[in-house]
């Protein structure tokens, strides 16, 4: 099948939707030679307020320039659709790591998981910091750190997509109250009450450090409104509980990037990635990307399923069910009384039925 002439672009099969976006691998030819690109394009809409949110990611992806970032290289409009070129990393996404890993090999190891947990931080790190050309601080929170959003390459490097939420200075679509953008299961409390600042982002990690270490989904709720309610008040166990490789150090690191309070967690995303480095520095078996990708791959070649595991590391609340009604009669549970004439009439009964066996026998 022949690829799509868009622009300067040859596009081909497509790598992820979204709720006003789609990315798909496209070629461009340049002097250098056939270079791969991820283009990301609007979805045709009317909307000026979602016309609004993806120019302002254009306008912030232009000042974003970091290892563990994707390289932006072109946005505009051809056909009258807005699009924006980026690097295509190739390679695979936490969250396909976590589900492959959570039914076949189990969780992932401790030195990968803290590996990746350090070039997360070294990326928000960078984006918390960035200022524009003028020295102005862009104030930017990515707000949907999650394991879809974090891609790693086939060298080990991992790579923070998607800013089409985050907040920042240049954004010129104001924030809509009381509307939470981002995945709910990864939000922060205080984001559901109406505050937030780049610690929202650090919480996110803690999650995500916890389901890398565990296999399981940390606040995983029937409904929007009862994952909030996790998210607020569910007791949050120690990855140890799910991981004996967990060492307290380790537990103490996700657990503090779980602080409810704002206040109580990491001051910074460099904050983290340096408690995670002082760690790793104790450490007989570190792994750099390297090892990394060399685990990921094994990993991603293991096809057997994992034996289930039975018992629940995350608490579930307690909730009265309705008695299960099904076609077995009930009996009633209160005593039953009896009175004087129903005993006599059951005695005589039982004097007759003795009477009938014993003149039997006796023939």
């Amino acid at each position: 099948m022949a690829p799509e002439q868009y622009g300067p672009y040859r596009v081909y099969e497509q790598l992820g939707e979204g709720g006003m976006a789609t990315v798909h691998r496209a070629e461009q030819d340049t002097p250098a030679g056939i270079k791969q690109i991820a283009l990301k394009r609007l979805t045709p809409t009317l909307d000026k307020k979602n016309v609004g949110l993806f120019l302002d990611e254009a306008r912030l992806l232009r000042y974003l320039h970091h290892p563990n970032i994707p390289e932006t290289y072109d946005s505009g409009r051809v056909f009258g659709t807005y699009f924006i070129a980026m690097e295509y990393i190739e390679g695979w996404t936490v969250k396909s790591l976590i589900d492959h890993c959570s039914a076949t090999v189990g969780p992932v190891p401790v030195p990968i998981v803290l590996n990746l947990a350090g070039q997360l931080c070294d990326a928000l790190d960078y984006a918390h910091k960035r200022c524009d050309e003028h020295g102005k601080p862009l104030r930017i929170v990515h707000r949907d750190v999650t394991p879809s959003n974090l891609i790693i390459d086939r060298t080990g490097v991992l790579k923070l997509v998607d800013f089409g939420l985050a907040k920042a200075t240049v954004a010129t679509e104001p924030s809509t109250a009381g509307i939470i953008k981002g995945k709910l299961g990864y939000v922060a409390p205080e984001y559901t009450r109406g505050s937030l600042d780049h610690r929202a982002d650090l919480w996110a990690v803690g999650i995500i450090m916890y389901e890398l270490l565990t296999g399981r989904r940390l606040f995983d709720g029937a409904n929007a409104a009862d994952t909030v309610s996790r998210v607020r008040e569910l007791p949050i166990p120690r990855p140890s509980l799910g991981n004996p490789e967990v060492t307290s150090a380790v537990d103490n690191i996700v657990m503090t990037a779980l602080e409810r309070d704002p206040r109580q967690r990491c001051s910074s995303a460099a904050s983290l990635r340096t408690q995670i480095q002082a760690h790793l520095s104790t450490r007989e078996d570190p792994a750099d990307n390297r090892a990394v990708i060399q685990w990921i791959t094994a990993a991603f070649e293991e096809k057997r399923p994992r034996a289930k595991v039975m018992t629940p590391v995350v608490p579930s609340p307690v909730v009265a069910l309705p008695p299960v009604m099904t076609s077995t009669p009930s009996f009633p549970t209160a005593p039953v009384r009896w009175n004087p004439r129903t005993l006599v009439s059951v005695g005589g009964l039982l004097l007759l039925v003795i009477g009938v066996i014993v003149a039997t026998l006796l023939r």
